[in-house]
């Protein structure tokens, strides 16, 4: 039997607010891609990954600074085959890229790595 605790990420004692920049794509009426870019107000857990989270990782992605997210909202980590643009969250006036998304009953989590335009401002 399974502990279900996706009831903290409602608790303000343990989840803060954050943003959540996403990337939608529609067609105008040439018929012409479109990229929008929508920040959205999420609540969730956001905490240091840890090394066996960093593990999961591809190699070049390891030595940046990683989060984990736990959140009652999906995240979208990117997709190339469908062209799909992964969620950036914004946390702490940092801009984090999600990496990879894990679903739980009643949440997800996902780690997110420092942006590199980030990094060196």
């Amino acid at each position: 039997m399974a502990l279900d605790v996706s009831y903290l990420l409602s608790d303000p004692d343990f989840c803060a607010a954050f943003d959540v920049e996403r990337q939608t794509e529609t067609v105008d009426d040439m018929g012409r891609a479109q990229l929008a870019c929508e920040v959205l107000p999420w609540r969730g857990v956001v905490q240091p990954a840890t090394p066996r989270e960093l593990e999961r990782l591809p190699e070049g992605d390891r030595d940046r600074e990683t989060i984990t997210v736990y959140s009652r909202e999906p995240l979208r980590g990117g997709q190339r085959p469908e062209g799909t643009a992964a969620d950036v969250i914004l946390w702490q006036g940092q801009r984090y890229e999600v990496a990879s998304v894990e679903p739980w009953p009643g949440y997800v989590r996902a780690l997110a790595t420092l942006l590199p335009e980030a990094a060196s401002e």
